[in-house]
């Protein structure tokens, strides 16, 4: 199976944190990953685009797609720009929070999910990167949220690590959400 992930937002959503965690999740459940960023000239705020790509099977060539599996659209310059270039059937994840306007395309899974209102119930805006990842790891089913789970102490500099349970929360929340379902807990896999 191969995944081609877009994630799109601007700086200081966790737009390359949340990236960076899924392609370490992917190498530590044995799969291949690759990770690609583009940033705009303003770093916080200022528009970026990452591809991550994860494999069952070597990844040879540039870690980029034209033709994603799956958008995770944090803004709506991210669905106005990848829409249209998701392969039929793939899945787009939308922040519903900053995003209004409704997808064009009937041949895609759409999920809308309030990832900033659930962040700030979590007690900081800074969760809704997580957030999104949960509901794009739910919708998707690229890798177990517990997986991800595990790898966050490795992702996250040591001075965040007091925020895991939080990031742990965070993930369950948007699954939650995308599923449908009341909150869970979340444990991480130990391999």
């Amino acid at each position: 199976m191969r995944h081609e992930i877009v994630f799109g937002g601007f700086g200081g959503q966790g737009i390359k944190v949340i990236s960076s965690l899924l392609a370490e999740s992917a190498h530590a459940a044995g799969k291949h990953a690759m990770m690609y960023n583009i940033y705009a000239a303003a770093i916080r705020g200022g528009a970026i685009f990452c591809n991550v790509i994860v494999s069952d099977d070597n990844l040879l060539g540039a870690p980029t797609t034209t033709r994603p599996t799956a958008v995770l659209a944090m803004d709506a310059n991210a669905v106005e720009v990848y829409e249209k270039e998701i392969r039929p059937g793939g899945v787009l994840v939308i922040n519903s929070s900053l995003v209004a306007m409704a997808p064009t395309r009937p041949d895609l899974r759409v999920t809308r999910v309030p990832t900033n209102e659930i962040a700030e119930e979590l007690g900081d805006i800074k969760f809704t990167g997580m957030v999104a990842l949960g509901a794009l790891l739910e919708q998707t089913g690229v890798l177990p949220l517990g997986m991800v789970a595990q790898c966050l102490e490795k992702t996250l500099p040591p001075y965040r690590h007091h925020l895991i349970p939080a990031n742990v929360k965070a993930l369950a929340r948007g699954a939650a959400c995308a599923a449908g379902r009341p909150t869970e807990l979340v444990q991480p896999v130990r391999p």
